[in-house]
């Protein structure tokens, strides 16, 4: 299910830089996207996570095994290694919408990534999706494992998450705590543990997050006639330079050498 004004989670360097990088939309049970990309014996092995906010399952498939992992969102830009010479088949949530592994939290997973045994899975599922031949097949082949176990959070607990998280997506990251009190009649500390029981992280930086995210797409929708200043009040920063230390902590680049890769990309 996609709720209203989600804003896709992206990881720009893995798709920018990552071979034969593809990907297709999830628009089900809280799946943001599949993705699909191959590790060479001597290829590249390492790319830049950054901030999404989301939680990324992913195998890794080899002729002779499958490994898997599970990683929440990075705080900081973060190196992101993979093992050479793997097919990786990645599941990417929207945030606050996954269902993690039995035994698992959300706390554990933020900024790092864990192995998991395949064998937790059920019904063979990290087997059947090292079996698929295309992106494709292998997305049904995990949905219809992981809708068997997806259901809509209930509860008044999980209500007031959702209804948080849609008004930061509303306002581009820039509600109040005190607003979102006002608005809900909670107290600002029953806002931010509910916020954090879910993501694992407080509504202000999640908030850092989505304003970063909303940069990184208005700069791939028009790389070239954002003006810096500009792009700092439709994201919602204070100032350009908040937006130019928020970019630099996030991506580990400037806005402008970001903006130079992604042009390099589109003339390749």
């Amino acid at each position: 299910m996609v709720e209203q004004n989600e804003m896709l989670p992206v990881q720009p360097y893995l798709s920018l830089e990552a071979d034969h990088y593809r990907r297709i939309s999830g628009n089900e049970v809280g799946i943001s996207e599949f993705y699909e990309f191959t590790i060479a014996e001597d290829g590249v092995h390492q790319f830049y996570a950054v901030p999404d906010g989301s939680v990324d399952l992913v195998f890794g498939i080899h002729e002779q095994d499958v490994h898997a992992s599970i990683g929440g969102t990075v705080l900081q830009v973060k190196q992101w290694m993979f093992e050479p010479g793997r097919t990786y088949f990645g599941v990417r949530f929207y945030p606050g919408q996954c269902l993690l592994p039995d035994g698992l939290t959300i706390q554990e997973v933020v900024n790092t990534d864990l192995c998991l045994d395949v064998d937790r899975f059920e019904d063979y599922l990290a087997e059947r999706i090292a079996n698929g031949t295309s992106i494709q097949e292998r997305s049904q082949i995990f949905l219809r494992t992981y809708s068997k176990k997806f259901s809509e959070l209930q509860g008044t607990r999980y209500n007031l998450e959702r209804y948080i998280r849609k008004r930061i997506y509303e306002t581009n990251g820039t509600i109040s705590i005190q607003a979102l009190c006002e608005e809900t009649g909670y107290s600002a500390c029953y806002v931010r543990r509910t916020f954090e029981q879910v993501h694992g992280i407080s509504p202000k930086l999640f908030e850092r997050f989505i304003r970063f995210q909303h940069m990184l797409h208005l700069m791939e929708q028009n790389i070239t006639n954002n003006r810096m200043d500009e792009l700092a009040i439709l994201c919602g920063y204070y100032d350009q330079s908040h937006m130019m230390k928020d970019f630099k902590c996030f991506s580990g680049k400037t806005p402008e050498q970001y903006r130079s890769l992604l042009l390099s990309n589109r003339s390749v």
